[in-house]
């Protein structure tokens, strides 16, 4: 039986490739590449291991997937895509019984020689492909006869409109994460330590089923009150007037969620209890007033306006993304961004503000529909003070 892609929408990716005129993709980052074969590979960030997708805008030219050899059999078995070799890396066999290419591009050249084709415009990753990579595959694309085109942004918005599948996976690795919350809000008590809070998140998230903890960044007390992603507990043991805040996020079927909440333990002066209010109202404003066809810049632009009737010299550069197999995806909501939202979007808003010490910090989900938003964490509390 043949095997159908589960997670990419192959119309707007052809789509894509038509308006841009390019016959064929070859992409190694690690999302594309996860996108378009369905592997979730955890070796791709390694630089010299590449997990390399063909995808033909000729439906007659079948695709194929290059991996190293150490991860070729759980590649053949996860992925869509029938074609799928390897090059010897970590092992020069195993128990697939198949010939081992020396190197990726020998895999490569197999890989177009056998389908005899002739100056391809090649879709690449462009930019974002770390240089001596980029260098090599370049020369051997021209030395084929194909010409390399950009098209790593174009990816990126075809990216954006999530298919069932990926909101499904989006919507579950948001539900734990708020359910983490749940029990790291629980933990924020005087004589708890950052530690205390870093593990209730941490069990719960795996105890609601997430496949893996993408971050939990806590600021916690005045050594790292003010951090936008403090990387580890520090062993602060909490007291009433402290600062807490965090960023989390599950990840669910290798989709990631993220969102953040900030409190203070018993008691705050009134002008943090005005910057939350305002960074708060002005964002949930913002996030139910979105809908297809706004651009990152216009929504940049529409929460600056607003928040600088409160706060002025307002700080960010961005005030949101959008959220898939990357933590930040397009649309970015930056003052130049001209990327456009589209219907089955599920984006990220977020805004923070300094003041006395702490970063407040708030951060929200939304599904973009044609009609309306769903707001995946509404349900999450965000009230500025917890009990002492």
């Amino acid at each position: 039986m043949e095997r159908k892609p589960v997670l990419f929408d192959a119309k707007r990716l052809h789509a894509m490739m038509d308006r841009r005129q390019v016959d064929a993709l070859i992409v190694r980052g690690v999302e594309n590449s996860k996108y378009l074969s369905g592997f979730f590979h955890n070796g791709a960030n390694l630089g010299y291991r590449p997990f390399c997708v063909f995808y033909f805008r000729d439906p007659a030219i079948k695709p194929a997937f290059i991996v190293p050899a150490v991860d070729l059999h759980l590649a053949m078995t996860s992925t869509w895509i029938e074609d799928v070799r390897a090059y010897a890396m970590a092992e020069f066999f195993t128990d697939v019984k198949t010939r081992f290419y020396d190197d990726f591009f020998q895999a490569a050249t197999a890989v177009l020689g056998e389908r005899r084709v002739k100056a391809l415009r090649v879709g690449t990753e462009g930019e974002s492909l770390t240089y001596g990579y980029r260098m090599k595959f370049y020369e051997w694309l021209e030395q084929a006869g194909h010409t390399p085109v950009d098209v790593g942004y174009d990816l990126d918005i075809v990216r954006v409109r999530k298919t069932a599948e990926e909101i499904a996976r989006l919507r579950r690795a948001t539900e734990i994460t708020i359910k983490a919350h749940e029990s790291f809000r629980a933990a924020i008590k005087p004589g708890n330590t950052d530690e205390d809070l870093h593990r209730a998140a941490t069990v719960r998230m795996m105890q609601e089923g997430a496949h893996q903890i993408r971050f939990i960044n806590i600021g916690c007390g005045p050594e790292t009150s003010f951090t936008a992603h403090s990387p580890f507990p520090i062993g602060h043991t909490m007291r009433r007037g402290d600062f807490v805040k965090v960023d989390m996020g599950a990840i669910y079927g290798g989709y990631y969620a993220d969102f953040v909440r900030s409190y203070f333990i018993g008691e705050a002066s009134q002008r943090q209890k005005d910057i939350w209010r305002w960074l708060n109202e002005t964002q949930i404003e913002l996030g139910l007033s979105l809908k297809p066809g706004m651009t990152g810049g216009d929504l940049f632009d529409t929460y600056y306006r607003n928040i600088s009737r409160h706060l002025g010299s307002y700080p960010r550069e961005f005030i949101g993304h959008g959220i898939g197999l990357g933590s930040h995806e397009q649309p970015r909501m930056n003052h130049v961004n001209r990327a456009v939202l589209e219907a089955d979007a599920v984006v990220c808003l977020e805004a923070s503000y300094y003041h006395d010490g702490v970063r407040h910090h708030t951060e929200e989900t939304f599904l973009v529909k044609e009609n309306g938003v769903e707001w995946w964490t509404e349900s999450c509390p965000r009230e500025l003070i917890v009990p002492a």
